[in-house]
């Protein structure tokens, strides 16, 4: 078997009762799940998530 290094990007939008994107990220590292499973070729060995925050830009003033 070949150790190959796989890269996933996921986008997820929610609707957050929180007022700052911040204490929304927050929450979702400390108790959102994210699954990926062995299938029948393929062992995980390992995996984490890579997380950022982006704000609404829809309700931003561009100066325009």
């Amino acid at each position: 078997m070949k150790t190959q290094e796989i890269f996933f990007i996921v986008r997820v939008e929610v609707k957050s009762g929180h007022a700052h994107i911040d204490e929304t990220l927050l929450e979702m590292e400390k108790t959102s799940r994210f699954f990926i499973t062995n299938t029948p070729k393929v062992k995980v060995l390992r995996s984490e998530i890579l997380s950022t925050k982006v704000s609404n830009l829809k309700n931003k003033n561009h100066g325009a």
